[in-house]
C-alpha cells in the first residue's frame, strides 16, 4: 500500500482510475507525507519518469511486422504499454509481482514466451515475449524491469511455417507446411503448453496443455526425459459435495410433516404463529441479523462446498539436453518424432508424424489441471519421510506492517438495553406469578 488514506486499486477493474487518483493525491500531498510509504512512493515516481522516456523512444520507431505492442513492467509497480490502443486490452495483473510473465522473466535469463491460458470457446490473437533487464553496478546484477512485445499469432504462424520449409525440396517431407497431412509441427513452452503449430485446428488451442491435445506423444516426451513432472497436493481445498445415494439415506433428525399435518388447518395456524414469533424475537434480540445474512450471501457458494484433497501436476524440462528423438509405438502403427530446444528461450520445437496417421494409439487425455484426489500413498510417504526446516532468519519482516486486526472475528452483538429490558420484563412476570392474595 502506497498511502494509508489512498484507496488501493481494484484488481477487477482498469488501473487507470487508480493512477489518476494517485496523481491527484501526489499533487496535493508530498510523497514524504506521514501517511505514505516513502520508499514505495519514491520508487514508483522514479520508474514513472524513466519509463516515460522509454515511450518517447518507442514512438520514434515503428512496430515491426507481427508485433502488436511493446511493454515494460518495473519493480516499482509501473506497467507501460505502447501504443495506447493496445493498453486498453492489456489483460495482465496490475501488480507486476502477481504477473506470471514478470516472475518467470526474473527467474530465467531467457526470452520467456507466455501464451494466454486456454479457455473453452474463447481465443486470443497474441502471445507475450518478455525478458528481464540486467543492470550491473559494482559487479552486482540488478533486474529493475522486464521488457517485451506482444506477437500476433497469425503473423508468427506464417513466419514459423516459412522458416521451417526447405526450398527446392523433392523429399516426402519438406518442412512444416500448413495443415500438412503427414507432419505435425508444434512449439511447446517449458511447462508443456502449446505455443505454436502448423495446424489451424491447434491454433485455437494455444495455451492449452499438450497432454490433452496429443496425449500419447506427450507421454513419450516424458518417457524420453524431455519433460518430467511433480505432483502437489492441497489438503485444504474445496470441492462440490459428493451426491449420496437415496438408498443409503439414514433417519432424519428434523421433523417432516405428514400429509395429514399439511391438510390440517390447525397445523398451518400453529406453524405460522411460531414462525412470526421467531422472526419477532430475532429482530428484537439481533437487530443486525438480516444485514449480516445479506453480507454472507457472497460466501454461500463456498459454504456449500466441502473440504477435500486436490492434486495438481506440474511439468518442466528434466535435463539440459537439447535434442530428443524417439518412436511412438501403438497397436498396428508407429510415429516418429524429433524434439529440439530453441536456444535462449523457454521453448521446444517438435516435429512428428501426424496424429491422424496413427489412430490406434491411446488417446486418454493426460491432464495437469487441479482435480480431486485421495492424496499420496501413505506407504510411499513412510519410506520417504520429509522434514520441514525453518529459515535461519525472518526473511519477510516489515517494520511498517500493522496487524492489530489479525485473527479478529465478527459476530452478532445484541443491544445491551434491549437485553436488559427483556430481563426486567421476565423478572416481573416471574415475581408476579408467585404473589398470592391474602384472604380478608
Amino acid at each position: 500500500m502506497y498511502c494509508k488514506d489512498l484507496k488501493p486499486p481494484d484488481k477487477t477493474k482498469n488501473n487507470t482510475d487508480f493512477l489518476r487518483e494517485f496523481n491527484t493525491y501526489i499533487d496535493t500531498k508530498t510523497p514524504n507525507n506521514p501517511m505514505c510509504n516513502v520508499e514505495l512512493v519514491n520508487r514508483l515516481l522514479l520508474d514513472a519518469g524513466i519509463t516515460a522516456e522509454l515511450i518517447k523512444i518507442w514512438k520514434e520507431n515503428d512496430l515491426q511486422h507481427g508485433v502488436l505492442a511493446r511493454f515494460v513492467a518495473t519493480d516499482g509497480g509501473i506497467t507501460r504499454v505502447y501504443p495506447k490502443s493496445a493498453g486498453l486490452y492489456w489483460k495482465e495483473e496490475a501488480e507486476t509481482y502477481e504477473s506470471s510473465f514478470y516472475k518467470r522473466s526474473l527467474d530465467n535469463d531467457l526470452y520467456i514466451f507466455t501464451p494466454t491460458p486456454y479457455r473453452p470457446n474463447t481465443s486470443d490473437d497474441s502471445i507475450l515475449v518478455s525478458r528481464a533487464v540486467d543492470v550491473k553496478i559494482d559487479d552486482i546484477t540488478l533486474k529493475p524491469a522486464v521488457v517485451g512485445v506482444t506477437l500476433d499469432i497469425s503473423a508468427w504462424m506464417a513466419s514459423f511455417i516459412n522458416t521451417t520449409q526447405r526450398m527446392n525440396c523433392n523429399d516426402e517431407i519438406c518442412g512444416c507446411q500448413r495443415n500438412d497431412v503427414y507432419v505435425d509441427c508444434v512449439i511447446l513452452d517449458d511447462g508443456g503448453f502449446l505455443v505454436m503449430s502448423n495446424r489451424d485446428e491447434y491454433i485455437d488451442q494455444i495455451g492449452r496443455f499438450f497432454g490433452v491435445i496429443d496425449p500419447i506423444l506427450m507421454v513419450n516426451l516424458v518417457n524420453s526425459s524431455l519433460f518430467t513432472f511433480k505432483k502437489t497436493f492441497d489438503y485444504q481445498s474445496l470441492c462440490d459435495p459428493k451426491k449420496e445415494s437415496k438408498a443409503a439415506a439414514g433417519l432424519r433428525s428434523v421433523y417432516v410433516p405428514t400429509i395429514a399435518d399439511i391438510l390440517n388447518i390447525g397445523w398451518w395456524a400453529t406453524a405460522a404463529a411460531w414462525s412470526i414469533l421467531q422472526q419477532l424475537l430475532v429482530s428484537i434480540t439481533y437487530p443486525n441479523f438480516l444485514d449480516a445474512a445479506e453480507m454472507e450471501d457472497n460466501v454461500s457458494d463456498a459454504m456449500s462446498k466441502e473440504v477435500c484433497i486436490t492434486e495438481q501436476t506440474q511439468y518442466y524440462f528434466e535435463t539440459n539436453n537439447l535434442s530428443f528423438r524417439g518412436t511412438v509405438d501403438c497397436e498396428n502403427c508407429s510415429r516418429l518424432y524429433h524434439a529440439e530446444k530453441l536456444p535462449k528461450t523457454n521453448l521446444v520445437f517438435i516435429i512428428a508424424d501426424a496424429k491422424l496417421t496413427c489412430t490406434s494409439c491411446d488417446n486418454k487425455p493426460l491432464t495437469q489441471d487441479e482435480r480431486p484426489s485421495d492424496g499420496p500413498d501413505p506407504c510411499e510417504l513412510a519410506h520417504n519421510p520429509r522434514y520441514r526446516k525453518g529459515p535461519a532468519v525472518c526473511f519477510d519482516n516489515n517494520e511498517h506492517e500493522e496487524d492489530p486486526d489479525c485473527g479478529g472475528a465478527s459476530g452478532l452483538n445484541p443491544s445491551f438495553w434491549l437485553m436488559a429490558t427483556l430481563q426486567l420484563v421476565l423478572l416481573w412476570v416471574l415475581t408476579g406469578s408467585r404473589h398470592h392474595a391474602v384472604p380478608s
